[in-house]
């Protein structure tokens, strides 16, 4: 009888009960463990780096383009309005968020832009997910040149 006629899903990989496989993906669990990847990403304690994000992408909010500040662990998030008091987004053709993300992508940093949050096709959101193995400098340096980006992006969008 052919496989295919039968209606028998027939499905396997190679990495399938793949001794190599398997010996990867253990080395890969116990680097978790032992560098504490897992746990440096739990916002909640106030010692490990994603708390670290929190409290520094928190100072953006006295930049005038910065809106809400939000997210979870090393997952975070911001909206940009022209007027903070407004609330009401950018112009579609403005496509601030490429711009911040241009912006930012000069300095080196590589950041998410969304836009159509609103109605699917205004509102600019950016997001960020640097790596568990982020050290407190270098998120301090990422967000002051977060800072600079979404700056530049806003002088222009006047």
């Amino acid at each position: 009888m052919d496989a295919i006629a039968s209606g028998v899903f027939l499905h396997g990989f190679t990495y399938n009960a793949h001794p190599v496989s398997l010996a990867a993906g253990r080395a890969v669990l116990h680097h978790l463990q032992r560098r504490k990847l897992v746990q440096a990403a739990h916002s909640a304690d106030r010692e490990t780096v994603a708390a670290r994000l929190e409290r520094s992408l928190a100072t953006l909010r006295d930049v005038k383009t910065v809106g809400d500040v939000r997210g979870i662990g090393l997952l975070r998030a911001w909206s940009s309005f022209p007027t903070r008091t407004a609330k009401r987004p950018f112009d579609p053709e403005l496509n601030f968020a490429s711009r911040v993300t241009a912006a930012a992508l000069k300095r080196g940093l590589l950041v998410y832009p969304i836009q159509g949050c609103v109605d699917g096709i205004a509102g600019d959101h950016l997001l960020i997910a640097p790596p568990a193995v982020i050290t407190a400098e270098q998120i301090d340096c990422a967000v002051q040149q977060l800072r600079e980006a979404i700056e530049e992006a806003g002088n222009g969008s006047k």
